[in-house]
């Protein structure tokens, strides 16, 4: 079947086989990250006004929606846009979508799931489309996408459907939309490898795909720094203890932030299509973690005098551990050489270890100040990167930029 044509300013979806190892993040990708935050903000919002277990589910829950989204937009636009007005128009209406999904998610908390409904069904239409045309424009490619196509279009369906039904009925059909749209790489893994390998190519993950995860992460991680500073602007008063919680704060997401692109930030992933599978899945807790992080610092730095055993101190710490075995999980996706592989594999053993550290002290914290416990969180991950800072000039693989 013959490739469809299109007027040049229109554009037609990139080509599969054209596709970009390395390449240049365009501004209209940045931009489309923004309105991300937006939505992260609102859950993170509602988490630190409702620090237990219910608000923590209800933001997982949520966070999924956004993290999906954003990585098939992201996806899309690495293998297929171009600068065409289809592709803006598209990044343009997916951005409008998350905007009102980012506006509703309040009423969801208070039981209202229509507007969310209606609003997320945009963004399910536009992606439906757009991995659709893929195939439209270019059918060779149709065998590839198919199951992108299928799953989007049976979770469009369903979420259209959990606007015309009760909170609690919609939140079930919410679940099932959610595993249609995460399982269409999974479904279609064996027709990529089998489609890629008669082509004579391998489907890996570009190093521009790592490059905007990384962007992603220092979105997220903003979070952390937004929280810092509306818990100590919320506070009735501003101590001495409180500045040095706040400097004590900073210093865990400078750290956090530290650990995090030393160990990932320069990598490339390894070739393979289910190794881009790894690296999206290991990413989803490694950054709604990091929002956790910021809605817990906001909590714990509004009252530094609040009794020590709280359940906000057990979600930051626990959210600080899972940041740290994420990242030693997602080391060994990436690509190394030998040299890289055996300072991978301490690395990794170190950051193990520091998630132990961090988990043992929250722990511990819950009968201590929250000065002192910041004190003992800040040593822990301090002694992590020295140690870190070490291998790498053990193995000779620090490199001044």
């Amino acid at each position: 079947m013959a490739e469809r044509k299109a007027p040049v300013w229109w554009g037609i979806p990139k080509r599969f086989s054209e596709r970009a190892r390395e390449r240049k993040i365009s501004w209209l990708e940045l931009f489309y990250d923004l309105v991300y935050a937006a939505a992260i903000s609102q859950l993170t919002e509602h988490l630190a006004q409702h620090p237990n277990m219910h608000g923590l589910l209800h933001m997982l829950f949520l966070f999924a929606f956004l993290f999906w989204s954003w990585l098939n937009g992201s996806l899309y636009h690495d293998l297929h846009g171009n600068s065409g007005v289809r592709t803006r128009l598209a990044t343009l209406w997916q951005m409008m979508s998350i905007a009102a999904v980012a506006i509703t998610i309040p009423d969801v908390f208070r039981g209202h799931h229509q507007g969310f409904a209606v609003s997320f069904s945009g963004v399910q239409l536009v992606i439906t489309y757009l991995w659709w045309s893929t195939g439209y424009y270019e059918p060779a490619h149709k065998v590839l996408n198919k199951y992108y196509v299928r799953m989007s279009a049976i979770s469009l369906v369903i979420i259209i459907i959990s606007a015309f039904v009760p909170y609690h009925i919609a939140l079930g059909l919410w679940v099932l939309v959610l595993l249609s749209n995460f399982s269409s790489g999974l479904l279609s893994r064996k027709t990529v490898e089998r489609e890629t390998l008669k082509r004579g190519e391998t489907f890996s993950a570009s190093d521009s795909i790592i490059e905007r995860f990384g962007l992603f992460t220092i979105i997220v991680l903003g979070e952390a720094i937004l929280g810092i500073i509306h818990g100590v602007s919320g506070s009735d008063d501003t101590p001495l203890a409180l500045w040095v919680c706040f400097i004590l704060s900073i210093l865990i997401a400078f750290l956090l932030w530290w650990i995090y692109f030393d160990m990932l930030g320069q990598s490339s992933a390894k070739p393979g299509y289910m190794n881009l599978l790894y690296l999206s899945t290991g990413y989803l807790p490694l950054l709604v973690s990091f929002a956790i992080t910021g809605a817990m610092l906001r909590v714990m730095l509004s009252d530094v005098n609040a009794a020590p055993h709280n359940m906000a101190r057990t979600m930051f710490g626990a959210a600080v551990a899972v940041i740290l075995i994420s990242t030693a999980v997602l080391l060994h996706i990436m690509q190394q050489d030998e040299a890289e592989e055996r300072a991978m594999n301490k690395l990794s053993w170190l950051i193990f270890f520091t998630s132990i550290a961090v988990a043992l002290i929250t722990v511990a914290g819950n009968y201590c100040s929250l000065l002192l416990y910041l004190v003992l969180m800040v040593a822990t991950l301090v002694t992590c990167v020295i140690f870190g800072f070490r291998v790498w000039l053990g193995y000779g693989l620090f490199t001044e930029d």
